[in-house]
């Protein structure tokens, strides 16, 4: 293994400003636009996992949906123009309907040279929550195991997802750590999450959970409570992929790589634009561009016309008002300090977006 572990800061109320000053100082280039809407998912309270655990999710972010081939249903979220799944796969079988071999003997996983997959510690009560294993195999085969549409992301995709949240993190490279990526990725469930899991914000509602793992002889992780790891569908080389991993001794984000009979995690991601007919589509508010300079393009739902706006500061302060005049228009931030700001419709439950100004 190259390297293992993470770190991060922030959530929109007390430890927002964290969120503005780099690990080394100075401004942070927070690329993150997050949309917040304060309402009850139709999947049960917003923070709670699909499984029903509560506390994984954040409840200032929207969750949409999606169903596996399987019937799992997985919360999803928009980050940067990518949905990603918001909890971990637990399907059995690929895209095609052919089942992804069950493998529970140690010996029988070491000796793998195709698609593998089993429950931490060969105990199926952890599917719900965490998810299954998989190896590397899995992550790159042809026939898919995510739902359709989507996909096991490529390192492009987790490069964004750590950079956005991290402008030099370059997506978790080893040789960049420290990055301040992995606070805003990680769940703050503390019961999941061993302490001290530093910094863990879940300001981009990504909810990763630690999952437990089983390395390439077949031998399980000795517990379940310490790190995330996420397959790519990017191979290093011969034999060994890349997986995205988070640790709760620190918040970095890291992209790391094992052999391919490593058991891992999956994430699925596809594109925002692309939306399957089992997919609830989150709607809301935009502003672009995120982080603003002069001015900014103010995108809402028809319904937000003629309504109240404003735009506060990391205390709460009011520095902008204004009101909604059409479903697009440019909002001057040009006499705003540098820092990040939250612009909400204080009649409408709070809808919120959050942005930096450069």
């Amino acid at each position: 293994m190259l390297t293992s572990v993470m770190s991060n800061h922030i959530h929109l109320a007390s430890t927002v400003m964290n969120a503005i000053t780099h690990r080394h100082g100075g401004i942070s280039m927070l690329l993150v636009l997050c949309f917040t809407a304060y309402t009850h998912s139709a999947l049960g309270q917003v923070t709670d996992h699909t499984c029903g655990t509560a506390n994984v999710h954040n409840p200032d972010v929207t969750y949409g949906s999606v169903t596996d081939i399987d019937g799992n249903v997985y919360k999803t979220v928009v980050v940067d123009r990518l949905v990603w799944f918001a909890e971990n796969l637990k399907t059995t079988r690929f895209l095609n309907g052919e089942a992804i071999p069950h493998v529970p003997e140690a010996a029988a996983w070491a000796a793998l040279t195709g698609p593998g997959m089993c429950s931490y510690q060969n105990d199926t009560t952890y599917d719900c929550l965490y998810g299954k294993l998989y190896n590397f195999f899995v992550a790159t085969d042809e026939r898919n195991p995510c739902p359709t549409g989507w996909r096991v992301p490529t390192l492009a995709d987790f490069d964004n997802l750590v950079n956005v949240y991290d402008a030099d993190a370059n997506g978790g490279a080893p040789s960049s750590l420290p990055n301040s990526a992995g606070g805003f990725l990680k769940s703050t469930n503390t019961t999941l999450w061993r302490s001290p899991n530093p910094n863990a914000t879940n300001l981009s509602g990504f909810s990763a959970i630690p999952n437990g793992g089983r390395n390439n002889a077949g031998l399980f992780s000795n517990s379940s409570d310490a790190a995330a790891s996420y397959w790519y569908a990017s191979q290093l080389g011969p034999g060994m992929g890349f997986f995205m991993e988070f640790a709760y001794t620190q918040d970095y984000a890291v992209r790391n790589a094992y052999w391919a009979e490593y058991g891992a995690c999956i994430r699925c991601v596809k594109d925002e634009s692309t939306t399957s007919v089992n997919e609830e589509k989150t709607t809301g508010i935009q502003l672009a561009p995120n982080p603003a300079s002069e001015s900014a393009q103010l995108t809402v739902e028809a319904r937000l016309i003629g309504q109240d706006y404003v735009v506060t500061d990391v205390t709460g302060r009011v520095v902008l008002h204004g009101k909604v005049v059409s479903e697009s228009m440019t909002i001057s931030v040009t006499e705003l300090p540098s820092g990040l700001y939250a612009l909400r419709f204080p009649s409408m439950d709070g809808s919120t977006v959050t942005f930096v100004k450069q």
